[in-house]
């Protein structure tokens, strides 16, 4: 098993950042925690995809700590894989892990696939994969009682 300690976030691919965020505050009271907009060098790492550019916002109800991730990808060139959470409509879970090579390792076993290559982030190393399936997931290297 990857050792999975935390389901941290679910990110949604969407075609207006705007309009999502104001759905999901209106809709459900989602309140934004965290921001980045024009992300480049960090999103061509994690997906593999040269040119790619995205803006996110992560989200938060009083009542949970699972944390909503609304993503608008720019630049998807049309030969990017399928699978990828980019396009609006996908979507992907990320999961805490202690050890990412060795979480990647155990989902690659079971027919998982590394999308891009593990990148560092301010808060940690992540990386994109298949679950084998055709979903996608995203590992966040964090220790116990780290980030949540």
């Amino acid at each position: 098993m990857t050792s999975a300690w935390a389901w941290h976030h679910t990110g949604l691919s969407v075609e207006d950042l705007g309009q999502a965020l104001k759905f999901y505050e209106s809709s459900f009271g989602f309140t934004p925690v965290f921001e980045a907009m024009d992300m480049s060098d960090l999103i061509e790492n994690l997906t593999g995809v040269k040119g790619l550019r995205a803006d996110l916002v992560q989200c938060k109800l009083a009542m949970s700590n699972q944390v909503l991730e609304l993503i608008k990808f720019r630049n998807i060139p049309q030969d990017a894989d399928q699978l990828l959470p980019i396009r609006p409509g996908r979507m992907h879970n990320a999961f805490l892990v202690p050890d990412l090579e060795a979480a990647i390792a155990e989902v690659e076993k079971f027919g998982g696939k590394l999308f891009g290559s593990i990148t560092e982030f301010s808060e940690g190393r992540a990386a994109y994969l298949s679950d084998g399936s055709g979903n996608a997931i995203e590992l966040e290297e964090a220790q116990p009682g780290g980030i949540q």
